[in-house]
Order: C-alpha cells, then structure tokens, then sequence
C-alpha cells in the first residue's frame, strides 16, 4: 500500500503535536515520496487525481515512535545461553530481521539496537534504508566497547578466547580510541560501552564496580564525538553513572541505583536516561526468574527495589528520560515497547502527554535524529502511526499493535492492523 505515482494523504485524522503535548484536531497530512510536505485543514490544499486517501477521522495520529534499547539478535528466549549454543551465528542476522519487524508492527518505526555480534547489523540497517524489506529505521552500536576484566563474558574457556578475539579492548585511552575508530569501520552509528556490571552477567560482574578509569571514558567520548558519533553506556551502579557522566557520555542505559547529585549532573549535562524498566518486570515474571542462575536471581530482586524510584528521581530532577526496554533479555520480547510507555505512566510519573513525548521527539533526540524524525511537520521524514483511538485517554491502547490502523515510515504503508503489508516492488 504505497503510491507509486501520487501522494499519500492522511485526511482529518487528530495530531499528536509532539513537542508542546497536545492533538491538534482534524488535520491533514500530505506525503511525497518519504517527506511530509504539508500539514493542515482538509479543504485547504489542491487534490489530486493519484492521491492515495487514507481516511483518519476520530482516529489519534503519532509521530513514528522511537525504541532506544533493544537487542536484535535476541529472541527473550529465558534460556538464551542454551538457545545461542544450539544456534548458527548466521542465523542471527535473520533473527534481528524478524525482531526488527515486530518492533515496526507495535509502532516503532526507529530502534537503537544497543549491541549485537559483530559484521553484519550495519548490513540489516542498509537493507532496511532500502526498502527491499519491511522494517524500521535502525540506529547501531555493531559490537560494544567492553572492559574485558568485568567479568560479562560467562563461557568455557575455548569461548572465552574466542571473545577475546572478537571484543577485547585494549587498556589506555590510545586503546579505547582505537576501538571507536574500529566499531565506526565496522558501520556503528554510536558506541555502546559499560561502566559497570550487568545484572545477567557473572558473579564477579558487580553493579558498584566502576569500570574503564575516568581518562579512558573521557578519550572514548572525546574520540567518538569527533567523528560524529554518540555514547551509550550500560550503567547500574551509582559510581559507574556518575563517572559515565561527568565523561560526557550521552545516554545512560538502565541507571538504576541514581541519586538526585547524580541526576542534577544529568540535567546539567544534557544526557538521556533510558530506564529499560521492561527487563527487570519480565525477568520478575513466575517462571522467569526461577530459571536464571542463583546470582542472577539476588541481583534481580536487588536492582528492582531502587530502579523505579532511581528513576523517578531523574525525572523529577528534569533528566531526559526515553524509553527502551533492553528487549532480547529473558522474559522481554519484541514487539511489546508499548508496555515500556504504559509503565513511564506507572511508575515514573509521567502524564500519557509525557509518556508519548519520550517515545516520539525525546527519543529522537535521543538517538540524534531530531532533524528527520520525532515530530509531524513540514520536511520530516514520514514516519506515522495512526491510532483508532486515543492513548491520551487510555495509555494502554499503544500495548495492542491491533489499535493501529496504519504504522508508515519513509512514506510507505508498512504495517495495517498489525500485519506488515509492505512488500519491496
């Protein structure tokens, strides 16, 4: 459903204005090609013959969403590390395919996939720009920059050499440069890296260490902006968020034991929080959390009793704070950001209003793509979700990809009721 010689027209449908919160009422949008050109009353602009109607009256339209944390090659299959032993690393490519269209049919048309092995995701991005295939906008770390001694790689020590081979990174600020320069090669839009432990990782893998010293986070940063790239960083720990960013490092991932100094130095800096609140609900879930090793159990039930009030916190500090759900982990599917949305309402105390901010133009600042995306206006990218109802009435209704009559991007009809119809021609 794409015109292939006439203008998409979305007629006298409701408009979410992302930037001051509200719905513009019975609004007209025009498309070209991949770009809205025109935005107003229906009666107030000249048909055309080829134009393609989509009628949208009483139903909500949004700007695209953002997801700003996923992980493509993971399914959220609870026995991952069982999954990956039985499974070709060529496969994973198709994988992050099929999870990348789950996420475009839940109505997000751009996801930062925060890591995946390394060599080929920059590969799924281009096929995606393309058009040859249905999916979102990708925005991609290609493989993290890790401290190799945190203790995150968990494996017989044949796998042990083979990650080394693949992701050690060198100490000193000349050895973290260089693994910016590498990860950039390899087609990374961003960099990824770790400033302290993770909750699925090793024993020794501990949420207070402070990884990499503060002249190496500061090189990486330093060298990554240079050459036009943000700074992600996967942070739990308070020592290890605050050395993250008083760095400069642009977006903390998870933040989970924040204090208010810390979330004012955020402020201040301009940096984003991405709470991924999905991954520790799921991994909670009977059933779920019962299947993680001993460790990983005490970490969980730890974490979750400061994360939702860390991130409270930050927002009521005026943090930046998008969403994304670090989906891949066990128990935390694709496909189900809006659920992340539902829980910015319940948990960190934004009205519906703020809740679809930060999936729309917060996130797009997020992953440095204000200037295309975020927003319904003259010039953006089309990248639209239309909505039978309205979820600033009822946040819920963005959970069910079903209430979305119509999820566009790049101006092409890609998803309808939840089905991808969009096939290359």
């Amino acid at each position: 459903m794409a015109p292939k010689n006439g203008r998409l027209i979305i007629q006298s449908g409701n408009v979410f204005d992302s930037l001051k919160g509200t719905i513009a009422e019975n609004k007209t949008i025009v498309i070209e090609g991949k770009k809205i050109v025109w935005v107003g009353d229906d009666g107030s602009f000249e048909k055309e013959k080829n134009d393609q109607i989509i009628k949208a009256a009483g139903k909500t339209i949004l700007p695209g969403m953002v997801e700003s944390h996923v992980h493509l090659e993971a399914t959220g299959d609870p026995q991952y590390e069982r999954e990956y032993m039985r499974t070709k690393t060529s496969m994973w490519c198709f994988i992050a395919l099929n999870n990348a269209q789950k996420q475009l049919a839940s109505g997000f048309t751009c996801v930062r996939d925060c890591g995946s092995s390394p060599g080929w995701i920059a590969s799924l991005r281009r096929i995606l720009e393309m058009g040859l295939l249905a999916g979102p906008r990708l925005v991609v770390a290609d493989n993290g920059v890790a401290q190799w001694g945190n203790q995150e790689a968990i494996a017989p020590d044949f796998m042990l050499a083979y990650y080394r081979q693949i992701g050690e990174v060198k100490a000193g600020v000349v050895g973290v440069k260089h693994a910016v320069r590498d990860r950039k090669r390899a087609g990374a839009d961003f960099i990824k890296t770790l400033t302290t432990g993770g909750v699925l990782h090793g024993m020794e893998s501990k949420l207070g260490t402070s990884l990499f010293t503060d002249e190496e986070l500061e090189g990486m940063v330093e060298e990554a902006h240079r050459i036009g790239m943000h700074v992600a960083s996967h942070a739990h720990g308070l020592e290890g968020i605050y050395r993250a960013v008083k760095a400069g490092i642009d977006t903390i991932e998870h933040g989970s034991f924040l204090d208010e100094e810390t979330a004012d130095l955020m402020k201040k800096k301009g940096s984003f929080l991405v709470p991924t609140q999905a991954a520790l609900i799921h991994l909670l879930e009977s059933g779920i959390l019962e299947q993680m090793p001993p460790e990983v159990q005490v970490k969980t039930k730890e974490t979750s009793k400061s994360q939702m009030n860390s991130h409270k916190i930050a927002f009521e500090r005026g943090v930046q704070v998008t969403v994304g759900t670090d989906a891949g982990t066990p128990g935390n599917y694709h496909g189900r950001t809006g659920s992340e949305v539902k829980y910015m309402v319940e948990n960190v105390g934004m009205t519906p209003s703020q809740a679809l901010q930060a999936a729309t133009i917060v996130g797009a600042k997020c992953v440095h793509l204000d200037d295309k995306i975020g927003v319904i206006e003259k010039g953006k990218i089309a990248d639209i979700v239309i909505c039978n109802k309205n979820p600033l009435e009822d946040i819920t209704i963005i959970e069910n990809p079903k209430n979305f009559s119509h999820v566009i991007k790049d101006g092409k009809v890609m998803v309808e009721k939840g089905v991808i119809t969009y096939f290359s021609p």
